[in-house]
């Protein structure tokens, strides 16, 4: 009975649209009828700024950071004994992707699914960080980006706990939570196919130090 109302606290706390309330409460306006209509940060950042869209960020990868946390500080610290923390965690991966509020209509799954892989694995995080920021700064999309660095995490995951340390939930959760990411981006691809997706403006200053910089010398 309790690991049954540990996958449903799970499942609630993942499905906390942060996006929707922040904007409610400083905004007065509701994210799902603003931008691309997503209860994501990236959203939360392109129609509300950049304050609630770091808030946001924070709040959608701690839900699953915190269910990891703490279910690794309350189990014996073995690979089994950790299936838990992994399983707990991606239901709130779940459940940030598929509210129940919202008809099951939530984000994409990314700061989620990085909070749970900085708290199990830092080294994994690190990873996905920095395929991030460069496939952001050569291409300007978030959504390549987002599906770069869901790969590039997976394909860690299984060089370093796989082939080194074998831990094949661990494997398999990463694998998961990589495809739901790639699933939740489709409308992306399309747009991108199109040519509509929206670029974001997070190197610019930076190609502007740069240009300065080299006229300079």
């Amino acid at each position: 009975m309790v690991k049954y109302l540990l996958v449903l606290f799970a499942y609630l706390i993942g499905s906390i649209p942060f996006s929707y309330i922040l904007g409610k409460i400083f905004k007065g306006q509701d994210i799902r009828k603003l931008g691309s209509g997503n209860l994501g940060a990236t959203n939360a950042f392109r129609v509300f700024g950049k304050p609630i869209g770091f808030a946001v960020l924070i709040l959608d990868t701690l839900k699953s950071g915190f269910l990891v946390f703490i279910m690794i500080n309350t189990t014996w610290m073995s690979t089994w004994d950790l299936f838990p923390a992994l399983i707990y965690g991606f239901i709130s991966v779940i459940g940030h992707v598929f509210p129940i509020w919202f008809k099951f209509k939530g984000g994409k799954g990314v700061a989620s699914s990085f909070g749970l892989l900085l708290i199990y694995n830092p080294l994994v995080a690190l990873a996905m960080v920095i395929a991030f920021l460069i496939t952001e700064y050569i291409t300007r999309y978030v959504s390549v980006s987002s599906t770069v660095a869901s790969i590039m995490a997976f394909i860690t995951v299984v060089c370093l706990h796989f082939f080194v340390e074998p831990d094949l939930i661990f494997v398999i959760i990463t694998g998961l939570a990589a495809s739901l990411i790639i699933y939740r981006h489709r409308s992306n691809y399309k747009r991108l196919k199109m040519g509509t997706e929206n670029r974001v403006k997070l190197f610019d200053k930076l190609d502007q130090l740069l240009k300065k910089e080299t006229k300079t010398k």
